[in-house]
């Protein structure tokens, strides 16, 4: 089997690696998550798993967020990873990841990429204030102006569903499915339970 040949960097048309915008309240900006914004992410991310049903105690498992600063310190300078953060008066209260993604073309997408938007969430007191919806704004420009992206991907609870078709996104899949691989399983089947 011959290697796989390595992947062509992403163009870059405009750079705003290191641009803010103007955010949606007084005294706010959307920028590019920093090294010193991971603790933050990590914490708006637990929220966010709470919020979709992620047990209490998973969520204030350390491990989990340890991977997953870990992994926000290997990707925050990764050019298909793109990390937005809405801060107020210097504190930041909402972020959302954008990542492009290899993809097998399709008929509907010919292209050999696919973004995919995640991590979308503010703090309580912050919600219903436009954050959420301008850091998806500035991973849809970044996915526009910087990638070959022709989809846009994004699994949407609820309560975030208006913001979505209000950016343009719409109904893709009536049904998505998923399945947890039992890593502890053996080499002759499933771990047994109990």
């Amino acid at each position: 089997m011959t290697p796989r040949p390595p992947r062509p960097p992403l163009p870059r048309r405009r750079d705003r690696t290191a641009g803010e915008v103007p955010g949606p309240v007084e005294g706010s900006v959307v920028r590019p998550a920093r090294a010193a914004d991971i603790a933050t992410i990590v914490t708006l991310h637990g929220i966010m798993a709470e919020a979709v049903g992620g047990p209490t105690e998973m969520v204030a498992a350390a491990d989990w967020q340890q991977q997953a600063a870990r992994w926000l310190q290997l990707h925050l300078a990764d050019e298909r990873v793109r990390v937005v953060v809405a801060e107020v008066h210097g504190v930041v209260v909402s972020c959302a990841l954008g990542q492009v993604l290899d993809h097998l073309p399709s008929p509907d997408d010919p292209g050999e990429q696919r973004g995919l938007v995640s991590t979308v969430v503010t703090f309580p007191a912050h919600r219903r204030r436009g954050h959420s919806e301008a850091c998806t704004r500035e991973l849809l420009t970044w996915f526009r102006e910087q990638t070959e992206v022709q989809v846009v991907e994004l699994a949407a609870g609820e309560r975030g569903v208006e913001l979505y078709e209000r950016l343009g996104f719409t109904a893709a899949e009536p049904l998505r499915l998923e399945l947890r691989l039992d890593r502890l399983a053996t080499e002759n089947g499933p771990a047994e339970e109990g």
